[in-house]
């Protein structure tokens, strides 16, 4: 797996799909962020949290897969 460098201004949601298709989802941000960087980090961590806890927002994005 390659290294991704992440610039103070930008933040990566990083999902992880497990052989049996559950997929487990983290966001990763540099230490020092400006204040793009803090808003791209609060961005990743609110859509992380609505796939891992929303069952409405995971059916849409699931049915935008299968359209």
């Amino acid at each position: 797996m390659s290294e991704i460098v992440l610039k103070q201004n930008q933040a990566a949601l990083i999902l992880d799909v497990s052989p049996e298709g559950e997929v487990s989802v983290n966001a990763a941000f540099p230490k020092e962020n400006d204040e793009a960087g803090n808003l791209a980090a609060d961005i990743c961590t609110v859509i992380g949290k609505m796939l891992s806890e929303e069952e409405e927002f995971q059916a849409q994005v699931m049915a935008a897969l299968e359209g």
